[in-house]
């Protein structure tokens, strides 16, 4: 086959969402106009008695004879039975362009050369489904097997059908298939002609899905019609059409091609002994398959890494027993593995926040997002220093019945969970199912490629992300929110100071509230050894900075609190518990143990404990320990620092005030 540059080839895995996807393309190159009306049908030979080609269902190239006058439709009844009198040169090939092919044919043997090569033509569809999912529909695919799951006297069962590598499957083996379409997938990508579906993402965020299709297809639809394509392939409205519809050209067996479309169906069939044999052909297959990937979050029984709920934490856990988990972050969309730990010799580099908007003062003339009270909601999490800092900013300012805010568990296998859901209003249900930060970054941008961090400040009234950077939303705290708080006593940001406070902020942010994971996560990503001495050092001059800084004046910039002794506070309290050992960060003067305990730094020690001591400061000690579920600063055979003395020593007495006082 020759394929013409505005070809658009669709490979779908079988039992994927091939009828589902088929008809998305087909509505946005030929089924609709601007105005989201379905156009006539015209074009497609004799086959159809005048319907077009791929109107009302996919119709394979491999299922079809090469012409349909000449000689039989397919080798069989139930060919026929599909694709009536389609032939392959006439009808498929004779569409109006730009041409929509369908097929389950995989790798670089079977598809069109002309489309595979470096500088080829057409572009390339590729729909895949987690796997788990395809094994069960194909179960049931026309009604279950005889053999049933797991064989009898018929044969093997579709498990091992399945999971063997010379699967007796039509096609042939799933895994093969998606190996062999990766392969393909990053050959095509440079040339931007190879786009990638995952049924999930289409259950989850439809129309933006078509969005992303479109613009693919370099379609300059109107957002009419992309509301009409959308409605259009509504699962339901699918299932409804494909009732409806006759025995003429394409498939129209809806009972057979849509059954229930659901994602997780398979936890509903056999017992986890054997999908662990299934999970351990995907990891002996697939497990660094680039295209894989997006499959591993939804073939979880129950999500790998859940820390127990916060009331079951104490400062005696040893952390390490926890679940282990594996990092993850968003790409278009789909949760994934993050390649950024993988130890590659490079130093930790954080990367920037994606959303970054403004909240102005109430009454601000103009402002797409002014301060009111019910509307905003924090998602935070005690690990944290950079999201427990915006959690204390709040408490101090007096502003918890002004914004709502949620306190993570923990990490686990899909990022920052909530054990017991959220009670943000944008999210809040009955279902007692975990809630995770991954959703709020899912429903703020279906498609969007991100970390999954804390902290977040929500828009219920707009469902978006108004800041994930936690600088940017305590200064909203400070400034647009004070009015609005219990502390019109406090100025955290005052407007006299503003240009010293970015200053002074900058440099502390770059060399120690960063250092230390430059030198921690350094050491995960196994950085050579000088990233992490460069960041030892940037933590112990801040350090000493601050020593000298604090036996001079009360605080940071002078005789009053400001945002940014909120900020350093907040990884000091960390300092002696996880810092210093888990994360190499030893070699100053608290290597004896640390700031709180250590001796050497003892205005910083004194300042410590009147922030940790001041009303609404937030601060979970237990939460703290979770660092030492991933950093390996730490030698394993050696039981955690002890949090007692170091809780013991942040609530000791300081005389800040009288030290300091006119």
């Amino acid at each position: 086959m020759e394929t013409a540059a505005d070809d658009v080839l669709m490979c779908s895995l079988g039992k994927g969402g091939t009828t589902w996807c088929h008809k998305i393309l087909y509505l946005l190159l030929h089924g609709m106009d601007a105005e989201g009306n379905i156009v006539g049908a015209g074009g497609g030979g004799g086959g159809g008695g005048g319907v077009s080609v791929g109107s009302v269902g996919q119709v394979y190239p491999e299922a079809l004879s090469l012409k349909h006058a000449t000689e039989p439709a397919a080798p069989n009844d139930m060919r026929r039975q599909f694709f009536g009198d389609w032939g392959f040169e006439d009808d498929l090939c004779g569409q109006p362009a730009p041409r929509l092919f369908s097929t389950h044919l995989f790798g670089p043997d079977l598809l069109p050369t002309a489309l595979l090569k470096e500088g080829g033509q057409g572009r390339l569809v590729i729909v895949v489904r987690n796997l788990k999912d395809v094994l069960t529909s194909l179960h049931f695919f026309r009604g279950e097997a005889k053999d049933g799951w797991l064989g009898n006297e018929h044969g093997p069962g579709s498990l091992a059908r399945f999971i063997h590598e010379d699967s007796p499957n039509a096609y042939g083996s799933p895994f093969a298939w998606v190996k062999a379409m990766d392969e393909i997938a990053q050959a095509l990508s440079p040339e931007g002609r190879v786009h990638v579906v995952y049924f999930e993402a289409l259950k989850r965020a439809l129309p933006s899905e078509i969005q992303r299709l479109a613009d693919f297809l370099k379609l300059d639809c109107t957002q009419t019609k992309l509301d009409a394509v959308a409605r259009a392939v509504g699962f339901n409205a699918m299932k409804e059409s494909k009732a409806k519809a006759g025995n003429g050209a394409g498939m129209t067996l809806s009972t057979v091609l849509l059954r229930k479309g659901a994602i997780g169906d398979w936890v509903n069939h056999m017992t986890p002994e054997h999908w662990l044999q299934f999970d351990e052909a995907f990891e002996k297959t697939l497990g660094d398959v680039e295209l894989a990937m997006p499959m591993r979050h939804h073939m979880y029984r129950t999500m790998p890494g859940l820390p127990p709920k916060k009331e079951d934490q104490t400062i005696q856990d040893d952390t390490r027993e926890y679940q282990k988990f594996v990092r993850v972050v968003l790409k278009d969309g789909n949760v994934v593995r993050d390649k950024a730990m993988a130890g590659d010799g490079k130093p930790f580099i954080r990367g920037l926040s994606e959303f970054a908007s403004t909240i102005e003062p109430a009454g601000t003339a103009g402002a797409e997002f002014t301060a009111e009270a019910g509307r905003y909601h924090l998602f935070v999490a005690g690990t944290c220093p950079w999201a427990s800092g915006v959690a204390a900013t709040r408490n101090l300012l007096g502003l918890q019945d002004v914004i709502g805010m949620d306190v993570a568990d923990g990490q686990s296998g899909a990022g920052w969970v909530f054990q017991s859901g959220s009670t943000c209003s944008s999210f809040a249900d009955d279902t007692g199912e975990p809630f995770y930060v991954h959703q709020v970054y899912q429903a703020a941008d279906p498609v969007v490629t991100t970390r999954i961090t804390v902290p977040i400040l929500w828009d219920t009234q707009t469902n978006t992300i108004i800041s994930n950077d936690s600088w940017s939303i305590v200064k909203m705290l400070a400034t647009a929110f004070a009015p609005l708080g219990k502390a019109k006593h406090l100025d955290l940001y005052p407007a006299a100071l503003a240009a010293e406070h970015e200053e002074l902020h900058a440099d502390i942010k770059q060399r120690l509230l960063n250092g230390v994971y430059r030198a921690g996560i350094g050491l995960l990503k196994g950085a050579k050894p000088e990233f992490i001495a460069n960041a030892k050092q940037d933590v112990n001059d801040s350090l000493d900075k601050a020593e000298e800084i604090l036996s001079k004046q009360r605080y940071l910039l002078g005789g009053s609190l400001t945002l940014v002794d909120v900020r350093l506070a907040m990884c000091l309290l960390r300092f002696d518990c996880s810092y210093l050992n888990g994360f190499a960060c030893n070699g100053g003067k608290g290597t004896t143990g640390g700031v709180l305990l250590g001796g050497g730094y003892p205005n910083v020690c004194n300042y410590l404990r009147e922030l940790a001591q001041m009303d609404g400061v937030f601060h979970e000690w237990e939460a703290i320990r979770q660092y030492y579920r991933w950093c390996i600063g730490h030698p394993g055979d050696q039981p955690l620092p002890d949090l007692a003395p170091i809780v013991a020593s942040a609530e000791a007495p300081h005389d800040r005030a009288e030290k300091f006082s006119a």
